[in-house]
């Protein structure tokens, strides 16, 4: 996450003219600090993140650590939080944040002092409906606005409703998607004359590229409700996420919700216009993105980075669909949470976590 803001935040360095490129010396460009602040409201630990920017001719992409700043948590009241730093530029908090309290991040480093906006903790998010539809959708590949560079892709779309029940209104949202499927072996420890064929039970973890999944009402509307909001997109051909021996079993789908504030949803959506940016003529100009960390001993000094305090809910469903017909064959609310690798097999005997449906050679 990080190395996605900084690049976006550092292109305003780079400047385009309309006759001549302007190539400047980016060796004498400042180290400007980049804080890293996502806070979890229902978790009893955090991590705050201190780095420093980097020039873009540097060979080396790795971003130095600020170490041996005071970093603070402050509440509405001023009381204080202090956060130990437990490796170099990493500062764990060790605190439970009140549901109902507001907060800042307040830091000091090299002589000057760092503060952010107030931040209230929102309520828990919440999907109320999540359905689905096959749909085709257009790929583009390339900078090019070109008919030859698009490609229809057909696929199952994941949709969400969110209603507004007058707290937490805009959301972000991450996913991880577990794709299930079957081998089959020959035992060798029976004998030859009773060959029997058994299960080997494998599966492994995708993750979403690309822009922020981000929710919230619709500019200039007076409607507060979320619907058909898109969260995930899985493509009918699912061979390339398997071996051609193995039997596709269904794919296990994780949804990691945020609540958020409206203006960390505004700071989000700033950076996906950034990312969605393709260098065409009529693609937003390249900006600094600004957060909500300002320097209050040089208000000049630019500060890159954001301070989130955020709420979580997680849910787990189960996806199965028919690529020949078109059709989904299953999606079910998964009630139980089991830790899941990111990969893996095991043989004869399925996992916990395993989704027992359609496990059979019967499921092509």
């Amino acid at each position: 996450m990080i190395k996605r803001i900084i690049y976006i935040l550092m292109v305003f360095f780079t400047i385009v003219a309309c006759e001549e490129i302007y190539k400047p010396d980016l060796e004498e460009v400042d180290d400007l600090l980049v804080v890293e602040a996502v806070l979890i409201s229902n978790q009893t630990e955090n991590d705050i993140y201190l780095y420093k920017t980097i020039n873009f001719n540097r060979e080396d992409n790795s971003y130095p650590s600020v170490s041996g700043a005071q970093v603070y948590l402050v509440d509405a009241n001023n009381n204080q939080v202090k956060c130990e730093e437990t490796a170099p530029g990493a500062y764990k908090l060790n605190y439970q944040l009140d549901a109902n309290g507001s907060y800042y991040l307040y830091i000091e480093y090299a002589g000057e002092r760092y503060q952010s906006g107030l931040q209230t903790v929102p309520e828990l998010p919440h999907i109320d409906s999540v359905y689905t539809d096959f749909i085709t959708k257009s790929v583009v590949v390339g900078a090019s606005n070109s008919t030859d560079k698009i490609t229809e892709v057909r696929g199952v779309q994941i949709y969400a409703d969110m209603k507004h029940k007058g707290g937490v209104n805009h959301y972000r949202f991450y996913a991880r998607k577990i794709v299930q499927y079957i081998t089959y072996f020959d035992s060798i420890v029976l004998p030859s004359l009773f060959p029997q064929e058994f299960s080997d039970f494998h599966w492994s973890s995708f993750y979403p590229k690309g822009t922020y999944n981000i929710a919230g009402p619709q500019e200039f509307s007076t409607e507060k409700d979320i619907t058909m909001h898109e969260l995930d997109f899985f493509e009918s051909d699912y061979s390339k996420y398997k071996p051609l021996d193995g039997l596709f079993a269904g794919w296990i789908y994780i949804v990691y919700q945020y609540g958020i504030s409206e203006d960390a949803y505004n700071f989000y959506s700033d950076l996906n216009s950034q990312l969605d940016a393709e260098g065409k003529i009529f693609d937003p100009v390249y900006t600094q993105t600004k957060g909500n960390i300002q320097c209050v001993t040089d208000p000049e000094k630019v500060v890159l980075g954001n301070f989130e305090i955020s709420s979580f809910s997680e849910k787990r469903f189960f996806l199965d669909y028919n690529k020949f017909k078109d059709t989904v064959r299953t999606l079910e609310s998964i009630p139980f949470f089991y830790d899941i690798p990111e990969r893996g097999h095991r043989k004869i005997t399925k996992p916990d976590f395993w989704i027992p449906n359609f496990n059979n050679k019967t499921n092509e």
